[in-house]
């Protein structure tokens, strides 16, 4: 019996006891207070795929299914392919660990004022902890950087508070991007047993408070969403 039952228990015990001693007089009812609310644990991840064919199929069953209700612009998806982008890596070419993907899928939703990019990623052997913490070493030292074949200039931003809590299995962040116009982008990258999950988003004139509010939005989501696959 937890303490404060037991407190609870010696109360009610207190105040019945004069009430049977008198003569006629009624007993009242002991108070009774609900247990506090504990959130559901998260089942273990899913044993790693044993093929690509798996892990093509378990990719698959990660993808958003954005709707109007959602947002106006995201009741349908503007596109969606197999190719093998690579995951997000700033200032480095690429993700040491990255190089070993076997499954992959990009889903984009590109209205007047939202952008969404979802992109997940399976492998045979490498956890997805792995990727994770490649990338959070790069943003230890990585600070600003010219973004590939685009010609404009990110600089890191660490939003305070974090639109998502951070943790070993989630990293958040956004970039404010300079070109012919200034624009923010946030990340989120989650993962799940041998599974990431990437979603970038812009939103509003690529406002900062507007790119994170998205991103806190969508973020539970693309939790349960990661879950579905790993």
């Amino acid at each position: 019996m937890s303490p404060r039952r037991a407190t609870l228990a010696v109360l009610s015990l207190l105040l019945l006891t004069p009430a049977a001693c008198g003569s006629g007089a009624a007993a009242e009812a002991p108070v009774w207070s609900a247990p506090a609310s504990v959130s559901p644990t998260p089942p273990p991840p899913r044993p790693a795929p044993t093929s690509t064919a798996e892990a093509r199929t378990r990719v698959a069953e990660a993808m958003l299914e954005l709707d109007a209700d959602f947002h106006p612009e995201t009741a349908a998806y503007t596109e969606e392919n197999t190719e093998a982008w690579k995951l997000i890596s700033l200032c480095r070419d690429s993700l040491p660990s990255d190089r070993k993907r076997t499954a992959y899928r990009e889903r984009v939703w590109d209205g007047e004022t939202v952008w969404i990019r979802q992109y997940v990623v399976g492998y045979l052997t490498v956890p997805g902890r792995k990727l994770a913490d490649e990338l959070r070493s790069v943003l230890k030292t990585c600070k600003q950087y010219e973004v590939p074949s685009d010609g404009r200039t990110s600089t890191i931003v660490k939003p305070s508070p974090a639109p998502v809590p951070n943790g070993p299995d989630v990293i958040t962040f956004c970039e404010r991007l300079k070109g012919e116009s200034v624009r923010h982008q946030c990340t989120l990258f989650l993962t799940r047993g041998n599974f990431v999950l990437e979603v970038d988003v812009s939103a509003g004139n690529g406002d900062l408070a507007a790119g994170t509010a998205l991103l806190t939005k969508i973020a539970p989501l693309a939790e349960a969403a990661l879950r579905e696959a790993a």
